[in-house]
């Protein structure tokens, strides 16, 4: 079947797609609500770099930052919200204009109707979208990432040297990015093994590799005198997130000597199974219908080149096996996102398989294929906006500016009411960065540095301040033993109780149990709608009364 197009309805359709897309994303953004921990640090570290202060964070690459960094020269503003608005508005742009670039993947597997098909999915998905306005590097890494497969798909040989180079600057912007290195040398020699001059064409792709990534360890050896020092990455074979952010030399080696091989085994074993968990919840609300369909339909391509599904499937397979030690620790979805281009292919061969051959069996004449794909990209679009919007109560809905606001009254109310140090827990402190950083007003947020040593939470309490503090523990008892080592002060629990400390949950309902813990807030009482929250101070003499 030919479902041609032609190249300016294509552009229509294509801008009709960015339009839309757009519209969605806007959707799920608040530009009245301030920048959370991990949006403050990118946006601080953009402001420094466009200052020339070019330091490398312990736990995050500099790509991001110093993408946004001429853009924060350009805001000079004494309101930090603003530079994190302008660092929003360059995240859905980016977010957006990748929908081009995911339509010219697609036209290595499919002709243009199919590619749009495919662009429409990636345009439309609600989960993207909505990650899109929080100024955070997702949407560079997956822009980045898809022109790198591009290239390497490609024949010409300049263009394979730049996917070593798009795949080296994928390193630049997320630390666990590992496996786009991996993975394009394995399509490399899928795809190119058998042209003249491949072994020499390669070894000049890795010098590119090499040149790309060469300032960043060049970088960390001047800073840490370590070329390959990452915070956290002799930790991560730690048993929980907890024990990651606080142990010593957690690595592999001293895993199995502690748990054995079973229980190395065991623990990647749990790995895989929260990835696909956290997989199959963010295939929602259209892919989990289309992926395994796809799956199958890929095992023997019609329309594709085998080469090319292949590659595919060596992106998704790689991602998924380096993820696999990180889910062990924390079940992060952000980190699946980059696997959503490569899905959506498979997911599109769901369609084009049904369309070409299924309603080819009913004999379909081409307008009615065409308006079946129609209906499709509608469905599509339909499932996302109500998935968006969570009118059905499932999903995500809209901006929920009265909690937020409730969060960050919580983060002033600690600052403005009390002095010492904060357990450091999820969404507890979102916005106490943000706060310490705007509270103060003879203290200039655009001059303040930084950690530039190897710990990237060194303790920054001085009289007055409240600060958060990382203590690990796995009962009350011992967070608090732990804690009073480490300067802990209080504690802050949800209604609906900690994803990191969940024994914790407990200390909400049933504070009488705990003598030692002193209630210094209530949402109940100060009369919060959205955000329920309790905050204890710690009475240590107490605590040691009572447990000898």
């Amino acid at each position: 079947m030919t479902l041609q197009i032609s190249r300016s309805r294509i552009i229509l359709y294509l801008i009709l797609i960015i339009v839309i897309s757009l519209g969605l994303k806007l959707y799920t953004v608040d530009f009245s609500i301030p920048p959370h921990t991990d949006d403050v640090s990118y946006i601080t570290t953009a402001i420094e770099y466009s200052q020339g202060d070019f330091f490398l964070s312990q736990k995050k690459h500099p790509g991001w930052p110093l993408v946004l960094a001429p853009f924060m020269s350009i805001v000079n503003s004494d309101n930090l919200l603003d530079y994190a608005n302008f660092a929003r508005i360059l995240s859905l742009t980016i977010s957006t204009i990748t929908i081009f670039p995911m339509y010219v993947l697609a036209r290595k597997f499919f002709n243009e109707k199919y590619s749009l098909i495919a662009a429409s999915l990636f345009a439309f998905e609600p989960h993207l979208n909505y990650n899109s306005g929080a100024a955070l590097s997702e949407p560079l890494l997956i822009l980045v990432l898809i022109t790198s497969m591009i290239f390497i798909l490609h024949n010409k040989t300049k263009y394979l040297y730049l996917a070593f180079v798009f795949v080296g600057l994928c390193w630049w912007i997320r630390l666990e990015v590992i496996y786009p290195m991996i993975a394009i040398i394995l399509i490399y020699f899928l795809v190119h093994r058998t042209k003249s001059n491949s072994l020499r064409n390669f070894s000049i792709g890795i010098i590119f590799l090499l040149i790309t990534i060469a300032p960043l360890f060049i970088q960390r050896d001047l800073q840490f005198d370590d070329p390959f020092y990452v915070w956290y990455s002799g930790n991560i074979f730690a048993d929980d997130y907890t024990e990651l952010m606080t142990a010593e030399n957690s690595g592999i080696i001293n895993f199995v000597e502690k748990h054995g091989v079973l229980g190395l085994m065991d623990k990647l074993a749990n790995g895989l199974t929260n990835l696909f968990n956290v997989l199959f919840r963010i295939l929602y609300p259209y892919l989990f219908i289309l992926l395994p369909f796809g799956v199958l339909f890929s095992l023997r391509p019609i329309d594709q080149k085998l080469k090319n599904v292949k590659a595919n499937w060596i992106m998704i397979i790689v991602i998924i096996c380096i993820l696999i030690v990180p889910f062990t620790v924390v079940d992060e979805r952000r980190y699946l996102f980059p696997l959503f281009p490569f899905l959506i292919i498979l997911s599109t061969i769901t369609i084009q398989r049904v369309t070409n051959y299924g309603l080819s069996a009913f004999s379909f004449s081409d307008k009615q294929k065409s308006i079946f794909l129609i209906i499709t990209t509608g469905i599509v679009l339909l499932l996302s906006v109500i998935f968006i919007t969570g009118i059905t109560g499932f999903g995500y809905g809209p901006p929920n500016t009265a909690l937020e606001n409730e969060k960050f009254e919580f983060a002033k109310h600690l600052v403005e009411n009390f002095d010492g140090r904060i357990l450091r827990d999820a969404v507890v402190i979102d916005y106490l960065s943000y706060v310490n950083l705007t509270s103060n007003d003879n203290i200039d947020f655009k001059t303040i540095k930084s950690p530039r040593g190897k710990d990237p939470y060194p303790d920054q309490y001085e009289p007055g301040r409240v600060v958060q503090v990382i203590v690990n523990g796995k009962t009350v008892e011992e967070l608090v033993t732990n804690g009073q080592t480490r300067g802990l002060k209080y504690i802050g629990i949800l209604e609906k109780g900690s994803y990191f400390f969940p024994f914790l949950n407990d200390l909400y309902y049933n504070e009488e149990n705990y003598p030692y813990m002193k209630k210094i807030f209530d949402s109940e009482e100060a009369n919060y709608e959205e955000f329920k929250i309790k905050a204890f101070e710690i009475d240590y003499k107490k605590f040691h009364d009572l447990n000898g």
